[in-house]
């Protein structure tokens, strides 16, 4: 379980089908990518993509699109790229944070969470993924491990502004990345790589491209479930004032406020890039 304090109570986030242990110390638990919602609990459906990694290492690549394929083997043979796959995450945070908050900017998107990043962390179930080309940093991956599966946290890139042959090495860097990922997820006995969920509506051009990026390699679209359960008093008390808030929030600002942005917060929404979780 990850523990995270928040403004008013504590959180306890369990991933696919794990169960809390039962003296946890917090006060709501935050179920995530549940396939089927808690008896009598507040749940929000929301799609993903999933890459099965128990077959074999040629079987997961004949699933990718030819572009796919195309664009992996040339980074691979071509590109000169590095890989790291960090599962002692702790004293790269930094400049995984630094890297993605500056993406963030760039795409007008929220930074990443760094109190989360810590407890995730200090949970060992967090692990980092970098692509880099003669030491230059090209992409970063974040990701939460549970069990047989992982789940794809945040994923960065910094190439706006940049001239069309450097963008179009790190969307190479990118796929190849997510392949190297994989590989080395399948080592440790993962057997489902989960994209971090989809766009329900892709009537906007970058929703839509995002989505077409995770079709091509080939996963599965699965549904799953978001659920939030008080387990304390204070659990059950706060959560009401928490929705009450954010209502009052939400009207002050003119917008209905998200609790993900596409998948962040307590309770979620559509998943599209990759989730924030909030502490409010």
């Amino acid at each position: 379980m990850i523990r995270i304090d928040g403004r008013g109570a504590k959180y306890g986030d369990v991933w696919y089908d794990e169960e809390p242990p039962r003296d946890s110390g917090v006060d709501i638990v935050r179920y995530h990518c549940r396939h089927a919602p808690v008896a009598d609990a507040r749940f929000v459906p929301f799609l993903s993509m999933v890459t099965g990694l128990g077959v074999e290492t040629d079987a997961i690549a004949a699933r990718f699109g030819k572009d796919c394929r195309y664009k992996i083997r040339r980074a691979e043979t071509k590109d000169e790229l590095a890989a790291e796959f960090i599962m002692e995450p702790e004293e790269r945070l930094e400049e995984f944070r630094n890297f993605f908050d500056t993406f963030a900017l760039q795409k007008s998107h929220e930074p990443c969470d760094g109190q989360w990043l810590r407890a995730a962390c200090d949970a060992r179930q967090l692990v980092l993924t970098t692509a880099a080309r003669h030491g230059e940093a090209l992409v970063w991956h974040a990701y939460v491990i549970a069990g047989e599966s992982t789940w794809l946290q945040y994923t960065g890139s910094c190439f706006r502004d940049r001239e069309s042959d450097y963008r179009a090495l790190v969307g190479r860097a990118n796929r190849w990345l997510h392949w190297k990922d994989m590989l080395q997820f399948k080592e440790l006995g993962i057997t489902r790589y989960d994209w971090g969920g989809l766009f329900q509506d892709e009537s906007m051009p970058d929703r839509a491209g995002i989505n077409e990026f995770k079709k091509s390699f080939g996963g599965q679209v699965e549904r799953s479930y978001d659920c939030t359960v008080p387990v304390t008093f204070r659990g059950w008390i706060y959560l009401p004032l928490r929705d009450a808030w954010r209502k009052g929030r939400a009207a002050l600002t003119g917008g209905e406020l998200q609790g993900k942005t596409p998948s962040s917060g307590p309770e979620a929404t559509a998943r599209g890039v990759a989730p924030r979780i909030t502490r409010a």
